[in-house]
């Protein structure tokens, strides 16, 4: 629900549409709407209704296009053929309407485009394959018995690995598929039936059929193994070199004056065609490559040498590497830090993240020094890429201005290990981007780095997301840095007069009153108390002394109620603007779901909590007002 309100990037759709047809009839729904008429309607700045695209690149330009483009002709059958095609104009008709009313009155969960793009290639798609399959023409038309022979067809449908079914699998397959049935009193042509029988949700039936069940936090990426991991590190830092061989072939193909001879032919129509003859083409076998095709392979190796060590050597995820841009100023930070009486150079790479914000924003991961030549490399061998607009470090090969996909680098990786016969066991490794970052924080954890510092790294909201991150056999240590760094946060507290606010505040300026009079003996055995008493961790604004006798939320950080709360401690400076627009935009929501009494009892109690905080910040004598 954020993103519908908090971010310009997700306009609400309707209102999109809306506005572009405000000289023509706007319609809620299509029943009773003719062909003709459903045809005019703008359905984006680029798209008609009419169209077999609708384009939303305009109205979403912080996106990738391929993301907001909604090909109809990507919803195809196992044979090629797809619904755009002659013979199909029942399923074309259904799927277009369908996706009209998502996008103006969309089913509670108010998916984005973006979202609803992915959705048409999973459980729709899904679904038409098996009627047709079946020879069913309409949505209308599959009842209870064949939803019961589609979910077997589903569910017994192996996997391109050949791999046991496991309850994630069975859910991309039938992926949007509940909206489909919510929407259906909208549509001429909608489902009858539930697709999922007694089960309630999508999820519940992927759990009942899978025959391998996957928990929630279940983590599917395998470790690489360290051997793995040396032998790629040891590759890519030799395939760094390709970035001069690919500089020096440009100059010589520069320099090189090939002749063509053009001659024409005469048809039958009378028209003439023309045919071109490279009579000394350039000499490839000299410069040790065959053809361009071998250059471009020679492009591939060194983009993803590049890859492999940047994700290694800083544990960015694949859309954090992939957002870095070409050029020094751009995408490198050199800091000078203070550290045990000296100055140190740190270095950085620049990149956006899109996981800490609605918006990419920008931020800085540390590295080592030696990734500023990987950067070289990549700007020095791949060039031409720039030069020919691509802002991009990790550009496409085909120059449309985006950044390469994940389904491209997780390709390269596998032909890069076998390339290389990066093996283990016997058998060669199949490399995927996640691994490196996992690699790195197993890496970084071994070689002593805090729990804090990791998390601070891999951009991390919850610290509970990093444990699962380091090495599981390191448990009982990290669980003592825990217990340091709480130790640390207490000191920090007590010696500081720093206003704070939050259920707990009261006690801990009674802690800090009798802290300030103790003897320095008697001041540690107080922090050593409160330190075996509760671990403290950061949330959200402020900090929780978490302990389950006095906590509200059962343990669950979604349930965090700090005004009300004993645990709860906040730092009041500068927090009564972030309150304040907090505030505001509940009651904006509030005033948005004003039919929805559920919803807006959740909202009052949101707004009733920060009315509390600003109470209480009212309450205290000093100036909070920033």
């Amino acid at each position: 629900m954020g993103d519908r309100f908090g971010s310009p990037l997700y306009l609400l759709a309707r209102d999109i549409v809306q506005e572009l047809n405000h000289e023509l009839d706007f319609y809620p729904n299509l029943k009773g709407v003719s062909e003709s008429a459903r045809a005019k309607i703008k359905i984006s700045a680029l798209s008609f209704y009419r169209d077999n695209v609708w384009d939303f690149s305009t109205e979403y330009p912080s996106l990738r296009s391929r993301d907001v483009v909604l090909k109809f002709s990507q919803i195809h059958f196992g044979d090629g053929s797809d619904i755009t095609m002659s013979g199909y104009e029942n399923y074309l008709n259904s799927v277009k309407e369908y996706c009209y009313s998502l996008l103006v009155d969309p089913p509670s969960t108010y998916p984005k485009w973006s979202t609803i793009c992915v959705a048409m290639n999973k459980g729709v798609r899904t679904l038409l394959r098996f009627m047709r399959e079946s020879g069913i023409v309409r949505f209308s038309d599959v009842f209870d018995i064949d939803f019961q022979g589609f979910q077997d067809w589903v569910a017994e449908s192996e996997n391109k690995y050949g791999e046991l079914i496991t309850n994630r699998t069975l859910n991309s397959r039938i992926y949007g598929l509940s909206w489909l049935y919510e929407q259906s009193g909208k549509l001429t042509d909608g489902l009858v039936a539930w697709p999922f029988g007694d089960s309630r949700s999508e999820t519940e039936w992927a759990k009942d059929r899978a025959q391998k069940k996957l928990p929630r936090k279940y983590q599917t990426t395998p470790e690489m193994p360290d051997s793995v991991a040396k032998k790629l590190i040891l590759c890519a830092i030799d395939d760094l070199s390709i970035a001069e061989k690919l500089q020096d072939l440009r100059e010589k193909r520069k320099e090189y004056k090939s002749r063509k001879s053009v001659s024409r032919k005469l048809l039958p129509s009378g028209e003439y065609r023309y045919s071109v003859e490279v009579l000394n083409p350039f000499p490839w076998h000299r410069y040790g490559v065959s053809s361009a095709n071998q250059v471009r392979t020679l492009e591939s190796r060194l983009l993803i040498a590049g890859y492999i060590l940047i994700s290694m050597f800083s544990g960015m995820r694949f859309h954090e590497v992939a957002h870095i841009k070409f050029g020094r100023i751009n995408n490198w930070s050199v800091r000078q830090v203070s550290v045990d009486g000296g100055v140190r150079d740190f270095y950085f790479l620049v990149s956006k993240t899109n996981k800490l914000q609605h918006d990419a924003t920008r931020y800085l991961w540390q590295t080592i020094p030696f990734v500023e030549r990987v950067l070289d490399a990549l700007e020095q061998g791949l060039a031409h890429r720039y030069t020919r607009g691509n802002s991009f470090l990790f550009s496409g090969y085909v120059n449309n201005g985006e950044r390469i996909a994940l389904s491209t680098i997780n390709c390269a990786l596998k032909k890069y290990a076998e390339f290389h016969h990066v093996e283990f066991n016997g058998e060669v490794w199949s490399v995927a981007t996640h691994q490196f970052r996992k690699k790195f924080s197993r890496l970084m954890i071994r070689s002593g780095l805090g729990l804090v510092a990791l998390q601070d790294q891999l951009k991390h909201f919850d610290i509970e997301m990093t444990k699962n991150y380091g090495d599981l056999n390191l448990y009982s240590e990290l669980q003592q840095e825990k217990f340091t760094l709480s130790r640390e946060k207490y000191d920090e507290i007590m010696l500081t007069q720093v206003p704070i606010i939050g259920g707990g505040a009261d006690e801990v300026e009674g802690y800090r009153k009798a802290f300030m009079g103790m003897p320095a003996d008697d001041r540690e055995q107080l922090l050593d108390n409160l330190s075996k008493k509760a671990l403290i961790e950061q949330m959200d604004d402020g900090l929780c002394m978490f302990r389950a006798k006095k906590a509200l939320c059962g343990g669950d950080s979604a349930n965090c109620r700090p005004a009300d709360c004993n645990n709860s401690i906040i730092p009041a400076e500068g927090m009564r603007r972030t309150l304040t627009w907090r505030k505001s935009e509940n009651q904006r929501m509030r005033d948005f779901f004003s039919g929805q009494p559920l919803k807006v009892a959740h909202l009052d109690d949101r707004i009733s909590e920060i009315d509390k905080l600003l109470s209480q910040m009212d309450g205290l004598n000093c100036d909070l007002n920033s």
